[in-house]
């Protein structure tokens, strides 16, 4: 019985260090995104006044003055920044192999094709999953629309560059988000607890890290098709070519106000259904086919 239990023991303190180190992969985003962000900031107050800083007041009043609360150049920075700090931190913590072992392999482009193909239909069930929530905790917790970080965000972009858009909140994102919840933490909760548990757990853990209730509950399914793609094709380029097109298709339609605050149709609900569900399965015989190539 003390021979068995050794073992058992070993793999819960096993499970228990891969469930810790996920964790503290899934926050290494934002930290860096904020470490960044305090970076940036030191170094511009520091151009302004060298290293003998005015007061906090004078401090607050100039960055006003620069129109630092509403500007994207802090978003665009911060995001450049969550990936120069954390690629390198992935190359250390896997070793100088981590390019095959997070799957930076080129996509065939039929795996291309299937993924841009995919976009809408998981955006318009992510839309209507984010009404509903929302509507939901309006109902619940009487909270007003400023609330939302989401929505405050998205109100703030109109009179912003579209490439700063681009890159502050597609191509950033896409990139180190994927880097992080597939490629480290969803490979590594896979192999410790299987397909199925392992994936789950990465789905949460990502929708979790979108920190806004709505905005979590309305990315389960694009984290849902994201983990797909990447264990059945086995390269990151196909889920960060999915999460790019879906964050730009967001920003361009709020930008260009062609959304609105309606959720989808029932109808055009069922036809995105219909739509994923025949791609998916053309998908995987696809995919069976390149395997035999």
């Amino acid at each position: 019985m003390i021979a068995q239990s050794v073992p058992n023991t070993r793999i819960r303190l096993k499970n228990l260090g891969a469930l810790a180190e996920a964790l503290l992969w899934a926050g290494s985003y934002s930290f860096a995104q904020l470490l960044s962000f305090v970076v940036f900031v030191s170094l511009l107050f520091t151009a302004a006044f060298g290293f003998q800083w005015p007061d906090h007041e004078r401090l607050m009043q100039f960055a006003l003055e620069l129109g630092l609360d509403q500007s994207f150049v802090l978003i665009g920075v911060t995001s450049l920044g969550a990936l120069i700090l954390l690629v390198p931190l992935v190359a250390w913590r896997l070793g100088s192999s981590y390019r095959e072992q997070v799957g930076f392999r080129s996509p065939r482009h039929e795996e291309v094709i299937f993924a841009i193909a995919m976009v809408l239909p998981i955006a318009m069930l992510g839309d209507w999953l984010y009404s509903l929530a929302r509507s939901l905790m309006l109902a619940v917790f009487s909270t007003g629309e400023g609330a939302d970080s989401l929505g405050i965000l998205f109100s703030e972009i109109h009179s912003v560059p579209l490439p700063m858009l681009i890159v502050a909140l597609a191509l950033g994102p896409a990139i180190g988000e994927e880097l992080i919840f597939r490629g480290v933490i969803g490979r590594q909760l896979v192999s410790q607890f299987g397909t199925l548990p392992g994936s789950i757990m990465t789905v949460l853990l990502f929708s979790i890290a979108h920190t806004s209730p709505a905005h979590a509950i309305a990315t389960l399914p694009m984290a849902c098709l994201l983990q797909f793609l990447y264990l059945k094709t086995g390269t990151l380029w196909v889920p960060i070519v999915v999460h790019f097109l879906n964050n730009l298709l967001a920003v361009v339609m709020v930008k260009y106000e062609i959304a609105t605050n309606q959720a989808p149709s029932l109808f055009l609900l069922a036809w995105g259904f219909s739509y994923l569900g025949v791609l998916l399965i053309a998908f995987e015989y696809r995919r069976r086919a390149w395997s035999l190539l």
